[in-house]
């Protein structure tokens, strides 16, 4: 086996590492963002609520 083929097999094993953490660290900024904007949503209701409350207590 030449040395050209020996960095080949080292560069294919280190691409598949890569993309492997990758794909990781892409999943878990999803995951992130899906949690802050459910988090945002959760907190807007929250107020549309708390002032709907605050509203009906006047009349």
């Amino acid at each position: 086996m030449g040395r050209g083929q020996k960095l080949l097999r080292l560069l294919d094993s280190a691409r598949s590492d890569l993309m492997d953490a990758a794909g990781l660290g892409l999943l878990a900024t999803a995951a992130f963002t899906w949690c802050a904007t459910a988090g945002f949503a959760a907190a807007g209701v929250a107020v549309l609520l708390l002032n709907f409350r605050m509203t009906e207590g006047r009349r």
